[in-house]
């Protein structure tokens, strides 16, 4: 899917869009995840203490294995939803990070380019575009 027109992907983002900010709401209630500008989903987790147990009686390795396994549950719960709602093959995980001892952040975003990096660009374009436009036409306005 990777090998598709610039304007098919920026179809499919917009697609993307629509589907995630119809489902804004079920995404916050239901998996605790906020949607940045970039349409980025990305959410703290945080593994319950009971599910740990007696932590001082585990070793570093014990407690990052617990927390691996609820992390896969969540995820697997999560695109369950996602494809349920015809996300299917729009989304990719983008990055998951230990934040402190029991809490990961969790990132996902479209899977045809990386959401941030084209917002940006787009704004930094547009930005461009504009100053070169007034330049123009206050060249052509003082010119004649």
């Amino acid at each position: 899917m990777k090998n598709i027109s610039f304007f098919r992907k920026i179809k499919l983002f917009l697609l993307y869009r629509k589907t995630i900010k119809s489902i804004e709401r079920e995404l916050e209630l239901q998996y605790n995840l906020r949607i940045d500008n970039a349409l980025r989903l990305y959410t703290v987790l945080n593994i319950p203490e009971d599910v740990i147990e007696e932590p001082y009686n585990l070793r570093k390795q014990d407690i990052d294995a617990i927390a691996q396994s609820f992390i896969t549950d969540y995820t697997k719960q999560l695109s369950t939803f996602l494809n349920n709602n015809g996300l299917s093959e729009l989304y990719d995980f983008y990055d998951i990070s230990k934040l402190d001892k029991y809490n990961y952040l969790i990132i996902y975003g479209f899977s045809l380019f990386k959401s941030n990096k084209f917002i940006y660009n787009l704004y930094r374009t547009i930005g461009v575009s504009v100053i070169l436009l007034i330049i123009f036409i206050l060249f052509k306005t003082f010119i004649h």
